[in-house]
């Protein structure tokens, strides 16, 4: 007889086991709808939370919510919003509904008539929405608390009825003569009456509306003819520009104190204006002018200053001093002010060049060569100057034009173009990097050393400060120093710029400050810093675990500000900011860090002394992904974000840093209760490389029965285990396995780290994807036979390596793999211009020599000499448009396969990239990597496409997806084609 304990036991397993029965497996179909939280952002006092509940395809929900009393309103299809400075309003794009403009799209409206973007205006006191219709964009200043500005879309043409003629009546005939047939009533063509002239000219414009508003008062003025505007920082001032109507109304720039609302004419009479920029303070503004007819081929641009009252004056021109001979100020320069005012920065660029071969209008088109000249010295390849060609011929060189002195300073020159602009600091000097000599290495070498100068921002001279460093120097805020991590030999440096002396701030230390995991040839990175002190008086660095604080003369030792516990017990501290315009951080009082477990993967968050070595002061730590989602500019209250692979990371408030009063706002996990989702958890595995213990994530279906046999996919690319508790969501593919939809359907997936020996980066994917997979298998629930290895890219090449040396795997997707690695040596990265040299001697693919010196390397990783080894079915994408792995590679696999009567599948997407950006692609995808595996792994019947292949002939007309019936035909194992040609009947 059964006890009452032992029966709740079964009840409670039984309503389990009906709860996990009734839940669904996720299918393609749920995609479009499935939800995520994007936007999220707080107001500057705190009160308010804002984010946008947004489906992958379809209408987004902004919710603005009360942190004080959880009262939210929400407002439909908004795309982007923003807080008022003073948190007093919301305003935002509401964009039209998606099945009103899909529905329209297949009528094939035209484009002029498409409904457009709306405006809303929220009012956080009163809750009072108001809506604008046919706004192009608008502009909420950064620190406006009162003013807006939009720009209205041209309006829609109303097209005005034909008025009907009246019926005159017919008279009927007399008796006996011939009947006259009835007119009908006749139509007549009429014509549209001319449009009344507007009342104001600018209406004829080809601006449109410009709103000034003020959503305090609901003041409202308006400007017709508007091309382009622009408002200052604070929203004190409105700057605006008229297109030409005709003589009386020629084209200019306005302002308007938006106060008093009066506005002053800047500049009129040019033909064209451009680019207009503002000054912090509002009381200055700068834009390019042009005097040159408007369908000119090469328009002479001068820069016209605004300096807060009267008239704009021309600044600049081809003719002031300071400007090189033969050169001319950019319009393809930006306008920027420094932030105190007293400086504004901008371009200028040599007069172009015609040569008398372009022009000579004696020689035809086709009489012209077209030919590409490839020399073995030149700077770039010429894939890479091809793609460049458009920024070189728009290249502008630095200027500074000093506004209380007048005076031109060019900073750049052909000869120097990398002179780096911090528009906070009115320095007397800028720091200039230059890679020119160094550039034909770029071919096999991506890590450039530079030369470093320092550049007088009073004369423009150029002072040399450094040669050949590997590294990025930078100078501290308060310009005393610069300091760089050398990637040769793994230290940090300083330089006092005032006297030029150099300190290696890292050396003799026992701990090293370059990635410590680093396992390509290339040379190792650094783990970053976390900024300065106030004063240049100390900078702290990152090593792999602790945070350091370092004198930067090095007079004094350097101070381990965590006191050792990152590395005593694996935990990685790094420093928040929370501030955006921090510049110095507060040393002073406690310092937020962010904690991650570099074991157990759980996160939270610490406080720091800065100043002094002190254990950190553990505030929150959970085992999901923590992170900071925002913080109040004026409060102390924090939006933090939480996660794991069961939960989707949800919205919480936190009342201040010591995260008290932690509450959930959102509530997306509830769109997975109705299916099966999934569990994760981390297992260990011993290298069969070198026998350290690694970490491999174990993701399991909700209803995981260990009884049951599953099947297994494994996927991987160098080392995931860090994303323990990141929440992926289900979406169509771009190029890998979608990990909740495998799951769902009763999937196990295995996701394992891989550390790489040098030269053999097949070997090192076998000497860690196979111990992996056998350590699943060794707990019983895994079916053997049906097991299966994807991978994309770098993965994907590893996937084709693995399948010539092991036939334990039943079933393989690879995305664009290189087979043949003595060929894509030489190739080209399409996408970029660069040589693919350097990915083999340094970086990713880890042979660590030349084509010539390491033959039998590059032999022995390329799966194409080994493909009569392979016996594993494969599922290959490989796009004609791949930037990143020549599309040939694809080609070279498949079409030995295919001489081989390998099964092999290869999907080519037209015009698409390395991974698909196109939706209907990954959706394509998405179905098609499914049905291979649940063919090869449980026995699912292939569908058409696989079994009969998708001729040409039917492109665009059937995709194929339907499986075929096994029941009234033999299962078949090859392509149509080759069972013709087998047969004869393919000639």
């Amino acid at each position: 007889m059964l006890t009452g304990k032992i029966k709740l036991t079964l009840l409670f397993a039984l309503m389990v086991s009906v709860s996990w029965a009734q839940k669904k497996p996720l299918t393609h179909d749920v995609y479009d709808d499935w939800k995520g939280i994007q936007s999220t952002s707080i107001s500057n006092d705190g009160n308010w939370a804002g984010w946008r509940f947004a489906p992958q395809v379809g209408d987004a929900v902004l919710e603005i919510r009360n942190l004080n009393n959880d009262q939210s309103i929400t407002i439909d299809r908004v795309s982007r919003y923003s807080f008022s400075n003073n948190s007093a309003f919301v305003v935002g794009e509401i964009k039209p509904a998606y099945a009103e403009e899909r529905e329209l799209k297949l009528k094939k409206t035209a484009a002029n008539k498409m409904p457009k973007d709306s405006l809303f205006v929220l009012n956080l006191g009163t809750g009072d929405i108001q809506k604008f219709a046919r706004v192009k964009n608008y502009q909420l200043p950064e620190e406006s608390n009162e003013w807006m500005a939009w720009l209205y879309e041209k309006p829609l043409e109303v097209k005005k009825k034909p008025e009907k003629k009246e019926e005159t009546p017919v008279e009927e005939p007399a008796k006996g003569k011939k009947k006259r047939k009835k007119k009908k009533e006749e139509e007549t063509e009429v014509k549209a009456e001319e449009p009344a002239e507007p009342e104001n000219p600018r209406e004829k414009s080809k601006g449109t509306e410009l709103v000034l508003y003020n959503m305090a008062t609901g003041e409202m003025r308006s400007m017709q003819g508007v091309m382009e505007y622009t408002m200052s920082k604070t929203g004190s001032h409105l700057f605006y520009e008229f297109d030409k109507v005709d003589s009386l109304n020629p084209s200019g720039v306005f302002a308007m104190d938006t106060e008093m609302g009066i506005p002053v004419q800047l500049s009129v009479g040019m033909t064209d204006y451009k680019k207009m920029s503002v000054s912090d303070g509002g009381n200055q503004m700068a834009f390019f002018a042009t005097g040159s007819e408007k369908d000119a081929d090469d328009k002479i641009w001068s820069i016209m200053y605004w300096a807060g009252n009267g008239a704009a004056n021309v600044l600049a021109d081809s003719l002031t001093a300071g400007i090189p001979e033969g050169w001319r100020v950019s319009d393809n320069s930006n306008l920027r002010f420094s932030e105190s005012g007293k400086r504004l920065y901008f371009g200028t660029a040599p007069n172009p060049v015609e040569y008398a071969y372009e022009s000579d209008t004696t020689i035809l088109k086709d009489e012209r060569p077209q030919v590409d000249v490839w020399s073995y010295n030149d700077p770039y390849i010429q894939p890479m100057q091809k793609l460049q060609a458009g920024r070189e011929k728009n290249r502008t060189y630095e200027v500074l034009y000093d506004l209380q002195s007048n005076k031109l300073v060019q900073l750049e020159g052909s000869d120097l173009e990398s002179v780096s602009i911090d528009t906070r600091h009115d320095r007397d000097f800028f720091i200039a990097s230059d890679d020119k000599r160094f550039r034909t290495q770029y071919t096999w070498n991506t890590q450039l050393p530079r030369d470093y100068y320092k550049v007088d921002a009073n004369t423009g001279e150029v002072e040399l400060l450094m040669e050949a460093v590997v590294g990025y120097a930078s100078p501290s805020p308060g310009a005393k120093y610069l300091s760089w991590f050398n990637q040769e030999d793994g230290h940090y440096y300083t330089m006092n710029v005032s006297n030029g002396k150099v300190t290696n701030l890292t050396a003799g230390m026992d701990v090293s400050f370059a990635d410590e995991l680093h396992d390509s040839p290339s040379l190792a990175g650094s783990y970053g810093g976390a900024g300065w002190a106030p004063e240049d008086d100390a900078i702290y660095l990152y090593d792999r675990y602790d945070i350091w604080k370092f004198d930067p003369e090095g007079r004094t030792a350097a101070v381990n500000i965590t006191a050792g516990q990152g590395r005593a017990n694996k935990l990685v501290y790094r420093y928040q900011r929370l501030d955006r315009e921090e510049e110095y951080f507060q040393a002073e009082g406690k310092a937020l860090l962010s904690v991650f477990n570099e074991w157990t993967k759980a996160s939270g968050f610490a406080y720091a002394d800065m100043t002094n070595a002190s254990q950190p002061e553990e505030i929150l730590m959970k085992d999901m992904s923590v992170s900071i989602g925002g913080k109040a500019k004026d409060a102390d209250r924090v939006l933090v974000r939480m996660s794991t692979y069961e939960e989707y990371p949800e919205v919480y408030k936190a009342d201040n840093l010591d995260m008290d009063g932690l509450k959930k706002l959102t509530d997306l996990d509830a769109q997975e209760d109705p299916y099966n989702w999934g569990t994760a958890e981390l297992i260990e595995f011993k290298s069969d490389y070198d026998g350290e213990v690694m970490q491999a994530i174990l993701y399991k279906p909700e209803n995981f029965d260990p009884n049951k046999k599953y099947p297994l996919i494994a996927y991987f690319y160098e080392r995931r285990s860090d994303s323990f508790y990141s929440h992926p969501s289900p979406a169509p593919s771009a190029s890998t396995v979608n990990i909740p939809y495998f799951v769902s359907n009763d999937y196990l997936v295995l996701v394992p780290d891989i550390k790489y020996e040098l030269g053999h980066p097949g070997k090192s994917a076998m000497d860690h994807v196979v111990p992996a997979t056998k350590a699943v298998m060794a707990m019983g629930f895994v079916n053997e036979k049906k097991m299966a290895i994807q991978g994309q890219s770098w993965g994907g090449y590893q996937v084709a390596y693995m399948v010539t040396k092991t036939d334990m795997y039943a079933a393989a997707g690879a995305g664009a793999p290189v087979a043949n690695m003595t060929s894509a040596y030489g190739g080209v990265r399409w996408g970029s211009g660069m040589s693919r040299m350097f990915q083999y001697e340094k970086t990713q693919s880890r042979i660590g020599g030349t084509l010539w010196d390491n033959f039998d390397l590059y032999i022995e990783n390329s799966p194409l000499f080994s493909v009569p080894d392979i016996n594993t079915p494969l599922f290959i994408m490989h796009n004609d448009a791949d930037g990143a792995v020549p599309w040939y590679q694809g080609i070279e696999f498949y079409m030995s396969l295919r001489r081989l009567q390998k099964p092999s599948w290869m999907v080519v997407y037209n015009d698409e990239d390395h991974n698909l950006r196109q939706r209907r692609n990954r959706k394509d995808l998405s179905v098609r990597m499914g049905q291979f595996f649940d063919h090869y792994l449980k026995d699912a019947p292939m569908p058409e496409w696989m079994a009969y292949g998708l001729p040409a002939t039917l492109k665009g007309r059937t995709l194929r997806y339907d499986l075929v019936d096994e029941q009234t035909e033999e299962k078949i194992k090859e392509g149509e084609s080759l069972k013709l040609e087998k047969t004869g009947g393919g000639n």
